[in-house]
């Protein structure tokens, strides 16, 4: 049914903000309504979208990931890299792709493929990290367990840089637990500045809160 003043059935915004928070709320209104088109909505549809790519991907992503480092590589970012592998370098190829990716879709307006881009990256990182399986490694190999959480930092940390116009603040969130540096988090910096070597890292807390779907009494 089609949005309606006159119907009564007209969602305000500043509720969405007020019950979701303004990065959930900014992040389902980019992602999933074409820009100068019309859209669905409903608190279903937004709490779905929203649990699905930011608490359950990128959200649980940072948090497992971080945990790691943090526990096994000496509260730091991992100094003890080894070589890459063909997966390292897949999963770095599609992170350094994303800056191309996402100033396409902004050129042309799209900012649902935009998000799309951010989102199909995220999906990678994670299918990379549980085929790797550092928790794993931890116990077998250190050196390959340290490379593999700095690929997945490395990717997290453009992700989280591309994603500031979307949720500026959960971004930087991320990037303040990755330990990147304020000033090193412009679009320039993507090429420019990795991830260093021995950064010290806080303990990592949540940053995406999930949301239960409103339930009808009957």
């Amino acid at each position: 049914e089609k949005m309606s003043k006159s119907v009564g059935n007209v969602i305000d915004p500043l509720q969405l903000v007020e019950q979701y928070g303004v990065d959930a709320t900014r992040f389902f209104l980019m992602a999933d309504v074409t820009f100068g088109a019309d859209g669905d909505f409903s608190h279903e549809k937004m709490i779905y979208k929203v649990n699905a790519n930011l608490a359950n991907e990128v959200g649980n992503l940072c948090q497992r990931t971080l945990m790691l480092v943090f526990k096994n590589c000496g509260k730091a970012v991992p100094c003890e890299v080894g070589p890459y592998t063909q997966d390292d370098e897949k999963l770095l190829r599609s992170a350094g792709a994303l800056h191309a990716k996402t100033a396409e879709a902004i050129s042309s307006q799209a900012i649902h493929k935009y998000v799309e881009a951010v989102v199909a990256v995220v999906w990678e990182a994670n299918q990379y990290i549980d085929k790797m399986e550092p928790w794993v490694l931890r116990k077998t190999d250190t050196e390959r367990m340290a490379t593999v959480l700095y690929v997945t930092m490395e990717a997290l940390r453009r992700v989280a840089i591309l994603y500031q116009p979307i949720i500026p603040s959960s971004a930087n969130k991320i990037l303040d637990q990755l330990g990147v540096p304020e000033n090193e988090r412009a679009f320039t910096h993507l090429e420019s500045s990795p991830i260093k070597h021995g950064t010290p890292i806080s303990k990592p807390k949540g940053i995406f809160p999930r949301f239960d779907v409103p339930t009808n009494d009957c």
